[in-house]
């Protein structure tokens, strides 16, 4: 009888250890470097961080609820205050980016025309005229004050680590070299559904062609690159999947994934191309996180921007009668040879690839309902919204 109720404290004492390692390993990241991990850890503990969401079941204390009897801590209660403290500021600095978008598009360039600069705004099809120097300077500057700016300052208020808002080493080299052929796949599958979406879009007498151009003169090709190829990705990436993105993977990687996606698509204020833009910011998405770094997102995006301009080029400037066609061969070259990279991949690293989605103590349904009645977040989608429909043009 001793031996048996020491066997019994003895299987007490292994689950509760076991309870409380299961606890302490929610805040561990699989697929980060051990850098990352004990950053993370360390910013999460915290007391004065508001925004750090910790919690370690320790089932040896318990509270008393009314009809229900003692109970561990409700975690999901924790987890709901601090996601809707990220939600706030979050939706703040949106609506900081949104008016920065705003300025930039229909009020600067209005007012620097009337000062007799070199540059034009058509509200009506929303096209930029004049200098591409200043233009591509606006482009820059925009991207600095809406994007940046607010990165940064995101970074200091909350006294989150750069190593954990920005990772920037590689945990997974096979996925890495493999990210270059995802992102040409995912690009030109996107553009073949892009096809089927535009037919909907010409049912409701929307254009669906792209809502950027692209210069033939040698300077407008550099400043293409400079600014739609290089800058805005890179920027576009830092505060993307490395601010935002690594802020609100803390309440489960898929919410941080999905989150990030729609809030880089709505913010293209394009409806047009926002399946698109979700789709490839998804695929991204899912690859920073497998790899553990934000340079795996950078360079995704670049190659996403040039195979965006290629298909630009091609249609404004090849010949009228070859350029559907040279189109058709240019996407279906860069799905087939997405295709072959993806079976062999699949084939020989498939371990490196599929990653299982770290879940947080809320249902994804309860997260949506947070955002959906967070008043900057509800305030800066109306915004986008707004503007989004301005830029919408009709065939008439």
């Amino acid at each position: 009888m001793k031996k048996k109720a020491e066997k019994n404290v003895k299987t007490a004492e292994d689950k509760k250890l076991r309870s409380q390692e299961t606890g302490e390993d929610r805040l561990n990241w699989r697929y980060q470097d051990k850098q990352y991990n004990e950053s993370f850890k360390k910013w999460r503990k915290q007391k004065q961080d508001s925004v750090g969401f910790y919690f370690v079941e320790k089932p040896d204390r318990l509270t008393y609820q009314d009809g229900v009897g003692f109970i561990n801590d409700y975690p999901e209660a924790r987890e709901a205050k601090t996601f809707r403290r990220v939600l706030n500021i979050l939706g703040l600095v949106l609506l900081y980016r949104v008016t920065v978008d705003i300025l930039f598009i229909y009020f600067f360039p209005p007012i620097m025309e009337k000062m007799g600069m070199n540059i034009y705004y058509s509200f009506f099809t929303g096209d930029r005229y004049g200098s591409r120097v200043l233009i591509t300077f606006m482009d820059i500057l925009q991207q600095i004050l809406g994007r940046a700016v607010p990165a940064a300052l995101l970074i200091k208020h909350l006294e989150i680590p750069a190593s954990v808002m920005l990772p920037t080493k590689i945990t997974n080299k096979p996925m890495f070299g493999f990210a270059f052929f995802a992102a040409l796949f995912a690009a030109g599958v996107c553009s073949v559904l892009a096809y089927f979406y535009n037919g909907i879009l010409g049912v409701f007498r929307i254009d669906a062609m792209p809502s950027y151009t692209v210069s033939a003169d040698s300077d407008g090709i550099v400043c293409t690159v400079i600014v739609s190829v290089l800058a805005v990705p890179i920027v576009s990436e830092i505060c993307t999947h490395g601010v935002i993105l690594q802020l609100i993977r803390q309440f489960g990687d898929g919410t941080a994934i999905f989150v990030t996606s729609l809030i880089i698509a709505v913010s293209s204020y394009d409806i047009v191309s926002f399946p698109f833009v979700a789709a490839t910011s998804f695929v991204a998405g899912y690859f920073v996180i497998r790899t553990g770094s934000v340079i795996t997102g950078i360079i995704m995006r670049i190659i996403t921007r040039a195979y965006l301009c290629t298909l630009c080029y091609i249609s404004f400037y090849a010949d009228p009668a070859y350029n559907a066609v040279l189109m058709r061969v240019f996407v279906f070259v860069t799905i087939m040879i997405g295709l072959i990279a993806s079976v062999w991949f699949l084939c020989n690293k498939s371990d490196s690839f599929s990653m299982r989605i770290k879940p947080g103590y809320m249902s994804f349904g309860r997260k949506i309902l947070e955002a959906a009645t967070c008043i900057p977040v509800v305030i800066w989608f109306a915004m986008s919204f707004l503007v989004t429909a301005l830029n919408i043009k009709f065939i008439h």
